[in-house]
């Protein structure tokens, strides 16, 4: 019989639960392709409704618990400064029951792993490419060095409704270009061991 995972998303904004909610199923459904018994991720995210950069803790831990109820695996957002609370969230949330908490911390902004696919960016209408700083595709690590991604991405993409991009970048951006990133690969390592101590893979 196949088995069915599912998921559940704590995000620092709008546009992050977006991008991430789509990402991630593609991602796992990915996974899910190489493993030795078969299962189906499900196609809708449970999003929450708290801010883990706004909210407050002690709310923020009620939150998790709830969607650890209905969820294999809970995804926790948080930009590279706020790695210290899916920490703390780890240790006062953890759920008595089968759910496992992944955290999803790029090295600076989610808009990092926006800008990964280059040649997806450049061939969007209206797309300014001079206004990135690579001829071609650059590595992940020269991505991931990026000061200021959330200020490149509108400068190379002006006048996109950050939410639309953000669902349009989550449905194309090609996950072996994300692959080169190493906060992408830590990410998927994570998603990789929760799956196996879920025996999903």
């Amino acid at each position: 019989m196949t088995r069915y995972l599912t998921l559940g998303l704590l995000a620092e904004g709008p546009e992050d639960e977006i991008f991430l909610s789509t990402l991630a199923i593609r991602q796992l459904t990915r996974l899910a392709a190489r493993a030795p018994m078969p299962f189906d991720v499900a196609d809708t995210v449970q999003r929450g409704e708290a801010s883990t950069a706004r909210t407050a803790h002690v709310r923020l831990c009620e939150e998790a618990q709830d969607l650890a109820t209905t969820c294999d695996l809970l995804l926790v957002h948080n930009d590279h400064r706020e790695r210290g609370k899916i920490d703390k969230l780890r240790q006062d949330a953890a759920p008595p029951f089968d759910c496992r908490m992944v955290a999803v911390v790029p090295v600076r902004e989610t808009e990092a792993w926006l800008l990964a696919d280059c040649g997806l960016l450049r061939s969007l209408p209206g797309a300014v490419t001079s206004a990135l700083p690579w001829a071609g595709e650059p590595t992940g690590a020269q991505v991931e060095r990026v000061p200021d991604p959330k200020a490149l991405l509108a400068a190379v993409l002006p006048g996109y409704d950050t939410r639309t991009l953000a669902e349009l970048l989550g449905q194309r951006v090609d996950l072996d270009r994300l692959h080169t990133l190493p906060g992408y690969q830590r990410w998927c390592a994570e998603l990789t061991n929760a799956l196996k101590e879920l025996h999903f893979l």
